[in-house]
């Protein structure tokens, strides 16, 4: 269940003003709130689909893949939702907004998440997800600006590209190429930590709270 007044909360008061200093200009409308929310709704959804045992008898994913297991299932809801919303609009079964929409939202909501640390589940899922996409052009970084614009078809063929390894991963149980790639992507480089302590200092909240009925915001 999504509290869609909280939803809009964070959307209003984070995802705007992160977008306004790390997305580049002319995509910022890119950014919205039907996005913002049908791309958390995907990641709820896509958690139920997916490998829940191995496919070579090494037990279940979460056994073999151990600590990784559930960074591994974080990172599959991400991307498989996102390749869920893909397809669903270039079969015309979504037709509000667009799916550059879903993009440009999906990349602002990495820098909203990885704020809280890079060392739960939901943050190390996120650095390798915006680590694969930036190696893999699905994005850029302007260094005059410090704004990051994201390429849509490298966007679309990384989100390919890594929901098919992690399913793979999670379907053999192979720990040591998880426990590879958590080594190798799942870390802040010292980029984009520039650029989160850019947003700290300017005051912008990283989370809200309700206090009996008054939102609260905060940085923490």
């Amino acid at each position: 269940l999504q509290l869609k007044n909280a939803m809009q909360a964070k959307f209003d008061r984070i995802m705007v003003p992160l977008a306004e200093q790390l997305i580049t200009e002319d995509q910022r409308a890119h950014v919205t709130f039907d996005a913002f929310f049908g791309n958390t709704m995907f990641h709820e959804v896509a958690h139920g689909l997916g490998i829940k045992n191995t496919l070579n008898g090494r037990g279940t994913v979460r056994t073999a893949l151990r600590q990784h297991a559930s960074p591994m299932e974080e990172g599959k809801a991400d991307v498989v939702g996102l390749y869920m919303v893909t397809q669903l609009f270039e079969r015309g079964e979504l037709t509000e907004g667009s799916i550059e929409d879903h993009y440009v939202t999906f990349l602002t909501g990495i820098f909203r998440s990885v704020r809280f640390g890079a060392s739960s589940a939901h943050g190390q899922a996120n650095m390798v997800r915006f680590n694969y996409f930036q190696e893999n052009g699905a994005f850029s970084r302007d260094a005059a600006s410090g704004t990051y614009r994201v390429d849509f078809e490298g966007m679309r063929a990384a989100v390919d590209d890594l929901g098919e390894l992690i399913l793979t991963l999670q379907g053999d149980g192979d720990y040591d190429g998880v426990d590879q790639l958590m080594s190798e992507k799942g870390m802040v480089p010292a980029e984009l930590q520039g650029d989160l302590d850019r947003l700290d200092a300017m005051g912008i909240p990283r989370d809200i709270v309700f206090e009996q009925g008054i939102e609260v915001l905060f940085g923490g």
